[in-house]
C-alpha cells in the first residue's frame, strides 16, 4: 500500500483504497536510493546471531506492488526468504504478476500470519501512515527474533521551499476530502522509542531529485489514493488538466523536478 492517507473520505475498506491504480502504481511509483538501502542491510547484518533462523525471514508488511519487496531479494541476494504481506487484493495480483523470486501472503500488517521470532526483519516502505500504528509495532516485536530489525521506510515529498511542491499540495488540499500535506508529521523516532521489546532506534534521511517528464508525473499523481478522490471530486478530465498546469506553471521546458527526502527509521528487536 502507500501514500497520501487521512482520516476522512478514504473507502470503508481502507486496505482496498489502491483498487483500480495498481497500473499507474507499478509504472510511476519510484523505488528507493540505493545508499539508504545499503544502510538498512548493514543495520540488518550487524544484529545476525547464530539463533536466528535459516533461512533468514525478511518481511516487507503493506507491500503493495512489491517494489520494497524485491528491493529486499536484490539487497540481500538468494539466500533469505523474502514476504510481501499486503491485504490489497489488487495491489496482492499486480505483485505476484511481476515475480521477482520473493512470495507474498495476504494479510493486514497488523495480523501476519508467521510464527513468534521467525523474521530478522520487518518492514514497511511507504505504507506505515496506513496502519495502526502501535499494533503493527507490537506485532513486529512479536515476528522479529532478538537482534531482528524493525524498519520504517518512506519517500517523503521535501514540502520545505518549493513553490512547485506547494502548488501540488495544495491541489489535493483543496479537492481530496480531509486530506492534509503534514498526514506523516508524527513522532516515529519516539513511538518506536517508547514501544517495549525494541531499542536502538536511529533515523537515516536522505534528501534527492526525481526527474520526470510532464506525463510521469501526472502518471505518478494518478497513482495516489488522494488523487483519486480528486478525480471523485472533479472527473477524470479535469484533475488531468489541473495537474498538467500545476508541473507547467513551474517546468515550461516539460522537465519536472520532485524533490524528496528518504527518511530510514531502524530499531533493534531485544
Amino acid at each position: 500500500m502507500s501514500d497520501d492517507h487521512t482520516g476522512c473520505g478514504r473507502a470503508a475498506d481502507r486496505t482496498q483504497a489502491f483498487a483500480g491504480l495498481t497500473d499507474h502504481y507499478r509504472a510511476f511509483r519510484p523505488g528507493y536510493p540505493e545508499g539508504v538501502l545499503d544502510t538498512l542491510r548493514e543495520h540488518v547484518r550487524a544484529g545476525a546471531t547464530d539463533a536466528w533462523p535459516d533461512p533468514w525471514l525478511l518481511l516487507d508488511a503493506g507491500s503493495g506492488t512489491g517494489i520494497s519487496t524485491r528491493a529486499l531479494r536484490a539487497l540481500f541476494g538468494p539466500g533469505p526468504r523474502v514476504v510481501g504481506v499486503e491485504p490489497g487484493h489488487d495491489m496482492l495480483r499486480a505483485a505476484q504478476a511481476e515475480g521477482g523470486g520473493v512470495d507474498y501472503v495476504a494479510a493486514r500488517a497488523e495480523e501476519v500470519p508467521f510464527a513468534d521470532g521467525s523474521a530478522v526483519l520487518v518492514l514497511t516502505a511507504q505504507a506505515l501512515h496506513w496502519f495502526d500504528r502501535p499494533a503493527f509495532y507490537a506485532e513486529s516485536v512479536r515476528l522479529l527474533a532478538s537482534g531482528g530489525t524493525l524498519a520504517v521506510l518512506n519517500n517523503n515529498r521535501d514540502l520545505s521551499g518549493s513553490a512547485f511542491v506547494d502548488d501540488h499540495e495544495g491541489l489535493l488540499e483543496r479537492y481530496s476530502p480531509g486530506y492534509d500535506r503534514h498526514h506523516r508529521r508524527y513522532d516515529l523516532v519516539g513511538e518506536l522509542a517508547g514501544t517495549p521489546g525494541l531499542t536502538g532506534v536511529v533515523e537515516h534521511t536522505h534528501p534527492w531529485t526525481r526527474e520526470l517528464t510532464t506525463d510521469e508525473y501526472l502518471g505518478a499523481a494518478l497513482s495516489s489514493s488522494r488523487t483519486a478522490a480528486v478525480v471523485r471530486e472533479l472527473g477524470e478530465e479535469r484533475t488531468r488538466a489541473e495537474i498538467r498546469a500545476v508541473a507547467d506553471r513551474h517546468f515550461p521546458d516539460g522537465r519536472v523536478l520532485m524533490p524528496y527526502t528518504t527518511q530510514l527509521v531502524v530499531a533493534r528487536r531485544v
